[in-house]
């Protein structure tokens, strides 16, 4: 099982469509996949979740999208020059547990010129101190706010690619 994180809890975001996509290119290679946006943590989760307390609804939450995920492929948007503070503080009121030993791969996303090059770094150290295995190819997107069409699909052929070969790196890794 491959859980896709879309590592913010922004409405309507570019992320959640990346996601999406992957999704579904996941779905076309016959590779059991699902989607944890970050929207669906409890509200108050960076409060009530953390330093050993756990709701039922967090429970479930890491149970469903963690625990049982095999590799985790996270689409990080860029939030201030790195990834969003949601995503770090879902990975600290998690059991570290949850992640060691397992593999990740990150695509990263951004209106601007980069990709979010320096938050997937951030992230990559971050994952590493988890004692996870992080896949070489991470794809940097650019401005992702002009490849995504009104039908919300990625209108552009070589981030269509970039987002086929990472799955396929991460399905044989």
């Amino acid at each position: 099982m491959i859980t896709i994180v879309a590592a913010t809890n922004r409405p309507d975001s570019m992320t959640e469509l990346v996601a999406n996509i992957c999704l579904g290119i996941y779905n076309q290679k016959k590779v059991e996949a699902q989607i944890l946006s970050l929207k669906q943590l409890p509200r108050d989760f960076a409060f009530s979740e953390l330093y050993g307390q756990r709701s039922d609804d967090m429970g479930r939450l890491l149970e469903t999208y963690v625990e049982k995920a095999e590799k985790f492929v996270f689409i990080i948007p860029e939030y201030n020059g790195s990834f969003p503070g949601v995503l770090k503080t879902f990975l600290d009121g998690s059991s570290p547990q949850f992640f060691r030993g397992k593999k990740a791969g990150m695509i990263g996303i951004s209106d601007g010129h980069s990709g979010n090059q320096r938050g997937l770094e951030h992230l990559a150290g971050i994952l590493f101190y988890m004692k996870m295995f992080v896949h070489y190819a991470q794809p940097k997107i650019s401005a992702i706010d002009k490849l995504i069409n009104a039908k919300g699909e990625l209108d552009d052929a070589r981030a269509n690619k970039l987002l086929n070969d990472h799955a396929d790196f991460m399905i044989t890794f």
